[in-house]
């Protein structure tokens, strides 16, 4: 650890707030690393996969057109592989900043 901290001049407020900063950091990565384990092999439907990415169908299409995602059929519709919608959402996820 490169930085040295003191909790002796540390104010409870500040304590709190880095303990949450450290919780919050390490809940995101084992969610993100979660969801990718359990969506690899796992193949959604049109409107999964838009919920998924927050798009609509049409933008999905032009996606998958331009070769973004892998397209299985199933009884004659289209099936996506959640790993790589997954992992193209947060690939180009903005953070929220909380408050």
């Amino acid at each position: 650890m490169p930085e040295q901290i003191t909790l002796h001049g540390m104010t409870p407020d500040e304590l709190k707030f880095m303990l949450r900063q450290l919780v919050q950091e390490e809940f995101e990565a084992i969610n993100e690393e979660m969801q990718r384990i359990i969506g690899e092999d796992d193949l959604v439907s049109t409107g999964t996969a838009c919920r998924i990415l927050g798009i609509c169908s049409k933008v999905l299409k032009v996606l998958t057109d331009d070769g973004k995602f892998s397209v299985y059929y199933h009884l004659k519709e289209r099936r996506y592989n959640r790993g790589e919608l997954l992992e193209y959402r947060n690939r180009y996820l903005t953070r929220r900043k909380r408050g």
